[in-house]
């Protein structure tokens, strides 16, 4: 039987583990301060679950992922810089850029909204239990991160 456990505890994580790491990384914008946090919460979900204290693995992840983007960091810049090939005119790394720096200009409540609602496909029950929020408050903090990052990626806003 624990062999089985076992198994299905590294299946969870060599599962989820790029797709979580993806969502740090927009949390972020750092990839080595994604993994850590990603390997962080994977290792106390494994921990937690060895005690029989996990109920809802993808809530219990994603909900550990995001708290380390919730509390006061120092603020840092964060400077995405296209690969030297872009400049040839790769628009999908030149957008991808674009929008990662309109997402760091979120809050941190409304961007972890914006990750999970539309990065990574939770509804907006599932994002409230994350997040520990009301759906209302969701639905608004999503509604906001849209707008401010179609304010963001307008025409207008986006220099030549």
């Amino acid at each position: 039987m624990a062999g089985d456990e076992d198994e299905g505890l590294h299946d969870f994580v060599a599962g989820r583990y790029r797709d979580l790491r993806r969502s740090a990384f927009l949390m972020c914008g750092d990839w080595a301060h994604a993994e850590e946090v990603t390997q962080a919460a994977l290792a106390r979900y494994v921990n937690e679950s060895a005690r029989g204290a996990v109920d809802e693995p993808d809530a219990y992840v994603y909900a550990d992922v995001m708290a380390a983007f919730q509390r006061k960091a120092p603020r840092r810049e964060h400077v995405f810089v296209a690969t030297p090939d872009a400049a040839g005119g790769d628009t999908d790394q030149i957008r991808a850029i674009l929008v990662l720096d309109a997402l760091h200009k979120l809050s941190p409540r409304c961007r972890a909204v914006i990750v999970l609602r539309q990065w990574d496909g939770f509804a907006v029950d599932e994002t409230a239990d994350i997040l520990d929020l009301l759906d209302a408050r969701v639905e608004a903090y999503e509604a906001a991160g849209l707008a401010a990052l179609e304010d963001l990626l307008s025409p207008e806003a986006v220099p030549a």
